[in-house]
């Protein structure tokens, strides 16, 4: 091989392995690991002061929204009420569905020692646009027959 070509056989790996690192980098930096309440409480030390998902219920009680601040601080607690994280999320309106009892996805930085997670988005969910109508079978969406 002459050397010309050996020279463009070295750069081009030379800039693969640079995307490569840059692609793996990236993508470490912006993934979240996604938790149910219980399970961050679990893993916690792992995660303090890292972006985190966690989705639950919003904890009975909890709620409290400051409309001077635009301040919205609840809980989101687990299907069985076990363990619960508390939440803040500033400077953004409370959802208009926002309701104790109510589904709701939390995504933000975890701080451990306070067992708060610091809100950069929140998405709360409509439970009856998942229950099934009536008559209606959940999984496939056919009439059930004993209707008739």
């Amino acid at each position: 091989m002459n050397r010309k070509r050996i020279k463009i056989i070295v750069a081009s790996l030379v800039l693969a392995a640079a995307m490569a690192f840059l692609v793996v980098a990236g993508v470490k930096n912006t993934s979240m690991r996604h938790f149910a309440p219980d399970a961050l409480l679990a893993h916690a030390q792992e995660v303090d002061n890292k972006p985190i998902q966690v989705d639950g219920l919003i904890a009975e009680g909890t709620t409290q929204w400051d409309p001077t601040k635009f301040q919205l601080t609840f809980a989101v607690r687990d299907r069985d009420g076990q363990a619960t994280v508390n939440v803040l999320y500033a400077n953004r309106l409370r959802p208009d569905n926002f309701k104790d009892g109510g589904n709701v996805f939390v995504q933000g930085k975890y701080n451990a020692a306070e067992n708060l997670i610091v809100a950069s988005k929140l998405q709360t969910k409509c439970a009856s646009k998942y229950e099934a109508a009536d008559g209606m079978t959940a999984q496939t969406g056919e009439t059930d027959p004993s209707d008739y």
